[in-house]
Order: structure tokens, then C-alpha cells, then sequence
């Protein structure tokens, strides 16, 4: 049986970059950026207007106010889109739309709501600073400028960057293909009756779902029953995926036969079983770059096993660099008792009380209760050895809910 840190080791020494694919921007969203983008001229490529308004040379209007308001004579229009011809003179003011492009001359922009047009002249009431209400070339962006870096799930904003640039496409890497297996006797498809002793297949979809959430592509096999051959042939069927979600059957029991089927199948089994609670029976092994998880047939199991390293696993193959739950520093607002000889990680939500994190579990820590995770905004780390977090203990939580960015590090030592 090996530690938390050492499974994480052994699983993110196995990970093998994914390939990379270029995609229209309009489907890049969510999408890991495969190669930095440099900005190829500057955004804005020209000064531009602001408001709607006049362009004007500020030095003319020194002295403007509600009071005195001074006479320009007005010699053209700029819509959006026009190139200006010509430049602004001393005395003159150009009529400019919101981003129309600057003429020469133009050192500001005024306002239309502090003007008044007199037939082919513009009263203003209002003395302008140089730069004022003008957008000057490469404000956003410069030439040259890193705009995004690989590794980057790209957002709204970033598309909007792309577009600005001119790219119709971008570079990603390819998403993560992973085959989900639920093994079990007990197990019922959704939508057919329960009989004695039987389940629903909840695990497959809890998997499938957490893979989609960390971006991968995630095809959900049928129930596998607790025999040696149907294992077999599950596990035929998922070569060519990146990685492969087993659920159930690595345990001690009469029928959890998934060790053996991975070790007949010639894969490299790195670990089974890892100190901690829930998720104790956890497997792993690689194969060629594909990655095999044996995760317990519990529900909380088997989704605290998918956050700790089944999410880094594919992050890591998408190029990210922030790979791993954010850690946070919380104090216990409850006691909760604790497995003393394992790395136990308690269901809990958040709670801020001025400076501080209250962590208050969710109820029932049984690793078949998956309401308490889906309550919980964190998992509190109890190091092994430690048998209670008593109220005002002082703890690491992993953050697991949809709002925290991953981190660089894991906290686990």
C-alpha cells in the first residue's frame, strides 16, 4: 500500500502528451490551447474614436466651457470603416463616429453631448485633454505581444482575442477519449426495475460526467458482469482510448477480478491500493501511453479517486500546467472522527467568517453516501495518524467545486 503523493507520482509519470488538431474558433471554446498565439500587428490596427462626436486638435480649444463655448468649422465625416482623407487644420473639427479611425492633426475626441451644430460649424462646450475619448493604435494589443499561452482552456474573451486577430482557426490538443467500464452482478441499466439486492449504474454516469467536466470525450460501455470473460472482453474492446474508468472489482473478493484481468492483458499494473479513505482498493496501470484506472465500486470511492488522479491524468495530457484541486487553508467549524492509519478526506462545505474558511462536514462520510459530495465544496485533508479534526483544527482542504481554477502543486507530502 503506497501514500496519496506517491500514487499522484506514479500515475503523472505514466501520462503521455495528447496529439494536436487545429479547430474553427467558433467551436474552440473550452478547447487547450496546443501552441502560444502572437499578436501579428497591433489591436487596434489604427487610432479610433470612443463616442460619437468631433475629432479636434485640443490646442483650439484651451478655453471651451458652458460659458464660452468656442466655433470650429466642420469639414467632413468619419463613419466606422471610412479611411480619413486629408488632415484637421487649426480652427477645423471633423464629425466621427464610434470607431471611426483618427485623422492626421487629431489629438482628441468631443463628446456630441457637448457640442451643437450651426449649420457647417460645431459650437463646443467643453475643453478636451490631448487623448482624450481616442483609442490609439495597439492599446490592446502590440506586435509581437504574447496573447495567449498553450496550456490555456480558452474562454469567451480569448475567441474574442482570436477573432480580433484575423485567425478563422487554432491550434488544440486533441480531446482525451475515455472509455468507461461499470462492473457488477448488482448493477440495473437506468430506466429498468430493480430486483432483490440490485442497483442502479450510477457510477458510469458520475464518471462520464466528471470526464466531459475536465474536457475529455467520455463513452460509456455497457454493464459488465462479474466474470472472467466479460471482463476479458471489456477490456479488449477499449484499446485505441486514451484511458480507460473501471468501476468496481478491485477489491479482495470472490469476484473482483480486474487486477487479474490487467495483468493478463499485459499491462503495467504501477500500484493497488493507496492509503486513504474512501478509495483504499484504487488501481492503476499504463500501457503504451493508454492509462488504466481501477476505481472502487463505492460511489464517493470512486469519484474522490477520479479528482485526485484521474483529473490531473487528462489535464496533464492537454497541456495544462495547472493540473491538480486548488488547496485551501481552512479551520473545522465541527468535530468529525477519522481514519488514524490512512489519509482520510472529509466531505465538507465552505463557510467564510471574516479572514478564515469554516469547513462543516456533510453529513455521513460512508463511502456509498454520494449526496455528502454532491453537498460538499472541499475535501479536507486528515493526515494519517490523525484520528479526529476537532472543532478549530486547522486543516488543507481540496476545492472540488465548479468555480476554482486548478493549481500548479498538490498539497499531499
Amino acid at each position: 500500500m503506497i501514500s496519496v503523493a506517491e500514487a499522484i507520482a506514479q500515475v503523472m509519470s505514466a501520462v503521455v502528451p495528447l496529439a494536436v488538431e487545429e479547430v474553427g474558433i467558433a467551436v474552440a471554446r473550452g478547447r487547450v490551447l496546443a501552441a502560444d498565439v502572437v499578436a501579428s500587428f497591433d489591436i487596434p490596427p489604427f487610432p479610433n474614436s470612443q463616442m460619437d462626436g468631433f475629432a479636434v486638435r485640443s490646442v483650439d480649444l484651451q478655453g471651451a466651457s458652458e460659458e464660452a463655448p468656442q466655433s470650429l468649422r466642420v469639414v467632413g465625416t468619419i463613419a466606422a470603416g471610412d479611411a480619413p482623407e486629408g488632415s484637421v487644420g487649426p480652427g477645423d473639427a471633423i464629425r466621427i463616429m464610434t470607431g471611426g479611425a483618427i485623422p492626421p492633426g487629431v489629438d482628441a475626441v468631443v463628446k456630441v453631448e457637448d457640442t451643437t451644430m450651426q449649420g457647417g460649424t460645431v459650437l463646443v462646450r467643453h475643453a478636451p485633454r490631448a487623448g482624450e475619448f481616442l483609442r490609439p493604435a495597439g492599446e490592446d494589443l502590440r506586435t509581437g505581444d504574447r496573447v495567449l499561452e498553450a496550456g490555456r482552456v480558452l474562454r469567451p474573451a480569448d475567441v474574442g482575442l482570436l477573432a480580433s486577430l484575423g485567425l478563422p482557426t487554432v491550434r488544440v490538443r486533441v480531446r482525451p477519449r475515455v472509455a468507461v467500464l461499470a462492473t457488477g452482478d448488482e448493477l440495473v441499466e437506468l430506466g429498468q426495475p430493480l430486483g432483490p439486492g440490485q442497483i442502479y449504474n450510477s457510477n458510469a454516469y458520475t464518471l462520464a460526467a466528471a470526464v466531459e467536466n475536465v474536457g475529455g470525450i467520455a463513452v460509456v460501455f455497457g454493464i459488465v458482469r462479474d466474470t472472467r470473460s466479460a471482463l476479458r472482453d471489456a477490456f479488449a474492446a477499449t484499446r485505441g482510448f486514451d484511458a480507460v474508468l473501471s468501476t468496481g472489482g478491485v477489491s479482495v473478493g470472490d469476484f473482483d477480478f480486474v487486477k487479474e484481468i490487467m495483468d493478463e492483458q499485459g499491462l503495467e499494473r504501477r500500484f493497488w491500493q493507496v492509503a486513504q479513505k474512501p478509495g483504499k482498493p484504487i488501481t492503476f496501470a499504463a500501457r503504451d501511453g493508454q492509462l488504466f484506472f481501477g476505481l472502487p465500486g463505492n460511489p464517493v470511492s470512486s469519484l474522490v479517486c477520479f479528482e485526485l488522479y484521474v483529473a490531473p491524468a487528462l489535464r496533464r495530457a492537454l497541456g495544462m500546467s495547472e493540473v491538480f484541486a486548488p488547496a485551501v487553508d481552512v479551520v473545522m467549524e465541527q468535530g468529525v472522527r477519522t481514519a488514524k492509519g490512512l489519509c482520510e478526506l472529509v466531505r465538507c462545505t465552505l463557510r467564510r467568517d471574516g479572514d478564515r474558511l469554516l469547513a462543516v462536514p456533510t453529513g455521513t462520510q460512508s463511502s456509498g453516501a454520494l449526496r455528502s459530495l454532491s453537498l460538499a465544496d472541499c475535501l479536507v485533508i486528515s493526515p494519517p495518524g490523525t484520528d479526529e479534526l476537532a472543532a478549530g483544527t486547522r486543516a488543507v482542504a481540496l476545492c472540488i467545486g465548479p468555480s476554482h481554477a486548478p493549481s500548479r502543486e498538490h498539497p499531499f507530502r
